[in-house]
């Protein structure tokens, strides 16, 4: 038992390790959109396409495994059933119900065991979200105006928390389409990866 707990302790280190390691990769690549080094252009997109878009599906996938219906409010809550296209099975019998079944399957196959690496990255995701206005001023790569990151606010809410998932996916897309913009949610996601690159295991930050 002593054993098994060891290595599962090990098995959640290298995990944290590895979700670090995308953070400091992504935030490479948000670094060098940012300053315009068009030379990284091709790496960039690989970085943000191999990497930094599933960690934000999988972070996505967490907080709406872990999400609860009392943490939203009657319009939120119909929002994230859209968009996490989670259906009611269709009722009735016949050809056309049938039919109807097998297409909502194919779209949402039902229940499925949580994944423990997504719930690690939403967890993770979520104490970035919320420590990264406090991310020291030394360690702030935007070159734009702003040497801090302390006027981007917390998410409030269960909402305004998959709101700015959502936002991190958009950005990264662009990144990754070759079609970025220096505008502040392209800010807001380097915040986000400068602050989850130096989140440590015992809190607080660390060297990048």
């Amino acid at each position: 038992m002593e054993a098994q707990s060891r290595r599962d302790a090990l098995s959640r280190f290298a995990a944290f390790d590895d979700l670090v390691d995308t953070y400091r990769r992504t935030r490479a690549a948000l670094v060098a959109v940012a300053h315009e080094r068009a030379g990284d252009g091709e790496l960039v997109r690989e970085i943000i396409a191999t990497e930094s878009l599933p960690h934000v599906d999988a972070v996505w996938d967490g907080l709406v495994t872990l999400a609860r219906a009392g943490q939203f409010t009657p319009a939120e809550l119909r929002d994230l059933v859209r968009r996490a296209a989670i259906i009611e099975p269709p009722h009735g019998s016949g050809p056309d119900a049938v039919a109807a079944a097998a297409e909502a399957r194919a779209v949402h196959p039902g229940v499925r065991p949580a994944d423990a690496g997504h719930l690690l990255a939403a967890a993770h995701a979520r104490i970035v979200f919320s420590v990264l206005p406090t991310l020291p001023a030394a360690a702030v790569a935007w070159p734009r105006v702003h040497r801090t990151y302390a006027d981007i606010a917390r998410p409030r809410t269960e909402a305004e928390l998959l709101a700015r998932v959502e936002e991190l996916a958009q950005v990264l897309w662009r990144v990754a389409e070759g079609h970025p913009r220096h505008d502040e949610p392209l800010r807001r996601a380097l915040a986000f990866y400068e602050a989850g690159s130096r989140l440590s295991m015992a809190g607080g930050f660390t060297a990048a």
